[in-house]
């Protein structure tokens, strides 16, 4: 059978490809991510699943296109379902890229992470199996996790600290650095603002 699967990132790719493999499944990756952000951090997971292939040459389809407009156009990330509208937008294109293109199902590696809501991903891709008539591979590899991890580190492939958007970057770090600096190096005087504590200097304009 042949599977298109949408990877979110390398590290999450390890464990599980070996699994469908075994499996029978011939396996084909979909690189579509326009959900990460900034720019460099897109670049970074993009490169650290080339870096996979070297050591383990899966056949991937690269979106290479940095995708902050799209992702702002497609997903209420104002809203309560920011996470539910991001996963639906590269799904769908998932799904219809593996129905126009020959694929007999169509998968996610975000199914194999511990991070995602799996249910919202799995009832997602249920109901776009049956809006584009092909086949959704179900598999919960969840408990591989630290497995893919312990693979992505030996292969030396780079590992992200937060999911993706910029809105999940703020929600991971927020909390980690309360005061960037404060040093003897300025003249000036330096005071916390606002609840995330930016500093700022107070004669920066005279």
């Amino acid at each position: 059978m042949k599977l298109l699967l949408h990877i979110c990132c390398a590290c999450c790719l390890c464990a599980p490809l070996n699994e469908l493999r075994k499996e029978g499944f011939l396996v084909t990756g979909l690189f579509y991510n326009p959900n990460i952000h900034p720019l460099l951090e897109f670049r970074k997971r993009m490169k650290a699943l080339r870096v996979f292939q070297e050591s383990d040459p899966v056949p991937v389809i690269y979106y290479e296109e940095y995708g902050l407009r799209e992702y702002l156009k497609n997903v209420n990330y104002e809203g309560g379902d920011r996470c539910a509208d991001c996963y639906a937008l590269r799904l769908k294109f998932a799904a219809k890229h593996a129905k126009d293109n020959g694929f007999d199902a169509f998968a996610s590696t975000m199914l194999f992470s511990v991070y995602q809501n799996h249910e919202q991903l799995k009832n997602i891709s249920e109901n776009l199996s049956k809006e584009y008539n092909i086949s959704f591979v179900y598999r919960d590899y969840r408990y591989l996790s630290e497995c893919s991890h312990d693979m992505a580190k030996k292969k030396m492939i780079y590992r992200q600290g937060y999911c993706g958007c910029i809105f999940s970057e703020y929600e991971r770090y927020k909390d980690t650095t309360r005061e960037i600096y404060r040093g003897n190096g300025s003249q000036g005087t330096m005071k916390t603002l606002g609840t995330d504590n930016v500093l700022q200097r107070c004669d920066c304009f005279g």
